[in-house]
């Protein structure tokens, strides 16, 4: 997923604001992080903007889990493919978005994400 192209060829779930995942990045816990919607490929996330430093592009979110019940329990490997927010004239937003890509994923949690996805 490294063009734009390529970020919107899947079908996507859009996603409330009660939807949030969880993630390790360099053995620091990240919870509660909005998620606002959800392809079988990866998910787009709002992280604060003080933590822009921890997340470029390749960063490797470890043992993410989302935190909605209905959705896949199981742990998944994800990578940024891009972060929104982090270099602009502009004023800093509040939030960076990123562009998350999940690596692994166990097979029952695709088959979960698929029925959820439709």
């Amino acid at each position: 997923m490294n063009t734009a192209a390529e970020r919107r060829d899947t079908h996507r779930l859009y996603l409330g604001p009660e939807h949030a995942i969880r993630f390790l990045v360099k053995g620091h816990l990240f919870q509660n992080v909005r998620i606002t919607n959800v392809s079988l490929g990866g998910c787009f996330a709002m992280v604060s903007q003080r933590d822009h430093s921890v997340f470029t592009q390749g960063t490797v979110l470890e043992q993410l889990s989302f935190e909605h019940p209905d959705f896949p329990q199981g742990h998944i490997t994800a990578h940024v493919c891009y972060a929104i927010g982090t270099q602009s004239e502009e004023p800093m937003l509040e939030f960076l978005g990123l562009g998350i890509h999940f690596l692994t994923m166990s097979e029952a949690s695709q088959l979960r994400l698929r029925e959820i996805i439709g």
